[in-house]
């Protein structure tokens, strides 16, 4: 490193991505939650077409 290195205050670009980095760590250390989610379309579909496979076989058993 020269001396003009070691002397110059970092630049705007250097302090935005030093902030950035600070607050994309703050965010990593938080407890990671997951968000409860509403019944979804696909789990939908999927009850669905499970109450006709069970209601198909109980119908080919009688």
């Amino acid at each position: 490193m020269t001396k003009h290195d070691e002397q110059k205050e970092p630049s705007l670009v250097e302090q935005h991505a030093m902030d950035r980095l600070h607050k994309v760590e703050k965010e990593k250390r938080r407890v990671y939650v997951k968000k409860p989610h509403p019944l979804r379309f696909r789990q939908i579909l999927m009850v669905i077409i499970l109450l006709i496979v069970l209601a198909t076989m109980m119908i080919s058993i009688l």
